[in-house]
């Protein structure tokens, strides 16, 4: 686990949504980013004090850091946007087809790490999330296609599509909330304690992102389309705001 982009961190003054990553153009209003509250829990939870700690952060996250459940999924356009993309891609490889640059007769046999490559290149678009966007594409696919040596395209099955696309959403949350975190984790005396509060806060939002989006997957996974994968990130956002939100009110 661990995150490449950890230490670099936003000082809360630039916009939630920069210009670029507004995919639909809609206009957004701009908050006042609050984020001592959530670097504050965050720091007590790292150094081991008692209480809830983990759960609070997250919920200043969500209402103050980001702008509460009407604003801050916005933030994460790209990575629906990338999400549909890689739905896509692995749908045409699992039906047998070509998909732009990637020619099916190219991929199969490939070392597995070549062909993630060049998955994660053709969905890529480079902006101030394509950093993320790449990681987490790595992450998921890496995990997901673990014991493949070369690729077989065989081995795409529905159950397989909808495991990453579970992964990469949680990944590309884990890595962005990481990124917020700034030195909050540093009030960890021990390396045991930063990882196991990395371990915590990724288990915290995987649980969520299954809890959101496993079920509405599983029940369409022999008809859905790009558009719906996109709507059911869009939705489970959302919703997951929503959740974290109420983490205040416990």
């Amino acid at each position: 686990m661990g995150t490449s982009t950890s230490s670099k961190g936003t000082n809360g003054q630039s916009p939630l949504v920069p210009s670029w990553a507004n995919e639909d153009n809609q206009p957004i209003p701009n908050i006042d980013r609050n984020l001592k509250g959530f670097r504050g829990e965050l720091g007590k939870a790292a150094a081991g004090k008692s209480g809830n700690h983990l759960h609070k952060a997250i919920g200043h996250y969500a209402k103050h850091a980001t702008g509460g459940r009407n604003i801050g999924p916005k933030r994460y356009q790209k990575m629906i946007k990338a999400g549909g993309g890689l739905f896509n891609i692995l749908k045409n490889i699992q039906a047998g087809n070509d998909y732009l640059s990637l020619k099916l007769s190219d991929l199969n046999g490939q070392p597995i790490d070549i062909v993630i490559d060049k998955i994660i290149e053709t969905i890529l678009k480079v902006d101030g999330d394509s950093e993320r966007i790449r990681a987490s594409l790595n992450q998921s696919l890496s995990k997901c296609l673990d014991g493949l040596d070369d690729f077989d395209a065989s081995r795409i099955s529905d159950d397989l599509i909808i495991d990453l696309m579970l992964d990469y959403t949680a990944e590309f949350l884990f890595e962005e909330i990481m990124l917020d975190s700034k030195t909050s984790f540093d009030k960890a005396d021990t390396p045991e304690k930063f990882l196991e509060l990395e371990h915590d806060l990724h288990a915290l939002i995987k649980a969520c992102v299954d809890k959101h989006m496993s079920e509405k997957l599983k029940e369409s996974k022999d008809t859905l389309t790009r558009n719906d994968i996109e709507t059911i990130q869009k939705t489970a956002l959302e919703e997951i705001w929503t959740e974290w939100e109420d983490y205040l009110n416990d």
